[in-house]
């Protein structure tokens, strides 16, 4: 049901039982209203999503705090699944209920603040509880992303590791030094999770090329190698001008891996960019200093790495994401592929 279907003056939920009594007659309600759990309802045209169910969370607990994946959700962290379970930090133990998570335990002051009227942990203290309640893949995405939306984090959370305490203190240490706030999106980060442990090159976020007069940031890159991982979320975002220059980097000697989150099909290789004009050979300038010839792909150590590791990286991403797709360098051969793994599928 759409907003335009529901008559005019009716209040969204949440709203408790004896709210929505007070305010709405009871054939509306039948029609226009859907019950989130017992004495706790929402507007049809509403989502039953953690947003939603998280603000109810918060109604019917006013003394609580939002936690974990409620308040990742409300702090900006758009990696959070929407099937996710509301949570919340109560002051003193509560019957459990199916579908809400109830947290008890010490909650000082200074880790609770207000989102829109909402009471919920601070960016700092979220972080901490998503380390120590979800695997580290799921942990690192999420404090990676709430990196993104909010500036001042990534300096507050390396302050945070200099002096370990407390519950999942070494965990959380774990989680803040592995992850890279230049992050472009969630799929980015677990494509980097995935090359790191297989120990598959140095693939890291914000290293930039100057192409011509202008300057790229790729969303994941090895300089030493050549190889850049786009990937859809990526380039849906941030990262519109960069894809507009995959051709050029390939024309410039760089692998190009295109990482998709849906659809099926073969992996695909392409040499893009053969009938594009002269491109300029990049310069790269790498984050901590340690310069790379942009040279022309000679055989020398940095030539080997060029051929091994995005042949690799595309392989570990081509297992996980099918519709994995590898470009090759615009001067390469086919001599390159000799076993046709990159070839071109059925049609």
């Amino acid at each position: 049901m759409t907003a335009s279907e529901i008559p005019t003056g009716l209040p969204p939920g949440p709203l408790t039982s004896a709210e929505l009594d007070e305010q709405v007659s009871a054939p509306l309600i039948k029609k226009y209203y859907r019950r989130i759990w017992w004495g706790m309802y929402r507007r049809a045209d509403q989502p039953d999503d953690l947003l939603t169910r998280s603000r109810a969370l918060a109604r019917s607990f006013p003394e609580g705090v939002l936690r974990g994946r409620s308040a990742a959700l409300l702090w900006g962290d758009d990696s959070v699944p929407a099937d996710a379970l509301p949570e919340i930090w109560l002051p003193g133990t509560r019957k459990a209920r199916e579908g809400r998570i109830y947290r008890y335990g010490a909650l000082p002051p200074h880790a609770v603040t207000e989102i829109d009227g909402l009471r919920v942990t601070t960016p700092l203290r979220t972080c901490r509880d998503l380390a120590v309640d979800l695997d580290l893949e799921d942990a690192v995405v999420s404090v990676e992303r709430l990196c993104a939306m909010v500036a001042e984090l990534p300096a507050q959370l390396r302050a945070a590791i200099e002096h370990p305490s407390g519950r999942g203190a070494h965990r959380f240490a774990k989680v803040v030094r592995t992850c890279d706030p230049g992050s472009f999106s969630a799929l980015s980060t677990r494509a980097r999770l995935l090359l790191a442990g297989a120990d598959c090159g140095d693939f890291r976020h914000g290293h930039r090329v100057v192409l011509g007069s202008g300057t790229v940031e790729l969303p994941l890159a090895d300089p030493a190698a050549r190889c850049v991982v786009f990937t859809s979320a990526a380039r849906a975002r941030r990262d519109r001008t960069a894809s507009r220059h995959q051709s050029r980097l390939q024309s410039a000697g760089w692998t190009v891996i295109i990482v998709r989150e849906r659809g099926v099909g073969s992996v695909r290789s392409r040499l893009s960019g053969s009938d594009a004009g002269p491109v300029p050979v990049p310069r790269v300038h790498q984050t901590g200093g340690r310069g790379i010839d942009p040279g022309t792909g000679s055989h020398s150590v940095q030539g080997l790495g060029q051929v091994a590791i995005p042949r690799r990286a595309a392989g570990l991403l081509a297992a996980r994401w099918p519709a994995t797709e590898l470009r090759l360098p615009a001067h390469r051969s086919g001599a390159d592929d000799p076993h046709g793994l990159w070839g071109p599928g059925p049609s």
